[in-house]
C-alpha cells in the first residue's frame, strides 16, 4: 500500500469510529450538551457535517455539489430527522475522500477563493483534527449523561481501529 492510500485508508477508519459514535446517539439523548453552553449531539453532528462540505466547497466545489444539508437554517438549526444527520457524516466522508484521493493524484494545493491548503494531507489532517475534537464533545455529553461508553465498546470501536494489542 503506498502512502496515498495509507493516508486514506486512516480517513477512512476515522469515518468508521464516527459511524461508531454516531450510533451512540438516538432521540433519547440527541440534545444532551457537554456544558451548559455546549451544542447538543445533534448539534455536533450537523456540524461536523457542515464543516467538511463546508471546507470541500472552498478547495473541491465537484466533490461538495452533492452534499445537502445537515442543519435546517443558517443558524445551524440541526435537522429533526436524526437519520438524515447521521446518514449526511456518512456521505461526506465519502466525498473527503474521494476529494482528498483526487487532489493527491493531482499534487499540489487544494485552494479555493478563500481557503488554501498547502497540499492534501492539511486538509485531510484538518478534517480527521475537527471531527476528533467533536468526538470528544461528545464522549464528554454522554458520560455526563449517563451512557458514557464502555471500555469493551470502545476498543472494538475506536480505539482498535487505529492499532492492534496483544500482550
Amino acid at each position: 500500500m503506498d502512502l496515498a492510500e495509507q493516508l486514506l485508508d486512516s480517513w477512512d477508519r476515522q469515518c468508521r469510529i464516527v459511524n461508531s459514535v454516531v450510533t451512540l446517539i438516538d432521540e433519547e439523548n440527541r440534545h444532551v450538551q457537554p456544558s451548559d453552553d455546549g451544542m447538543a449531539l445533534d448539534r455536533q453532528l450537523a456540524h461536523m457535517h457542515g464543516v467538511r462540505r463546508f471546507f470541500l466547497s472552498q478547495v473541491s466545489p465537484e466533490h461538495a455539489a452533492s452534499l445537502v444539508s445537515a442543519s435546517a437554517d443558517s443558524e445551524g438549526t440541526p435537522l429533526e430527522d436524526l437519520e438524515a444527520i447521521k446518514a449526511s457524516l456518512t456521505a461526506s466522508g465519502l466525498a473527503v475522500r474521494e476529494a482528498v484521493q483526487a487532489a493527491l493524484k493531482k499534487g499540489g494545493k487544494m485552494a479555493g477563493e478563500h481557503v488554501v491548503y498547502d497540499n492534501p494531507v492539511l486538509f485531510l489532517q484538518h478534517m480527521v483534527w475537527h471531527d476528533g475534537w467533536h468526538v470528544g464533545l461528545i464522549f464528554l455529553a454522554l458520560r455526563l449523561n449517563g451512557q458514557e461508553p464502555p471500555e469493551e465498546w470502545e476498543e472494538p470501536n475506536v480505539w482498535g481501529l487505529w492499532r492492534t494489542e496483544s500482550w
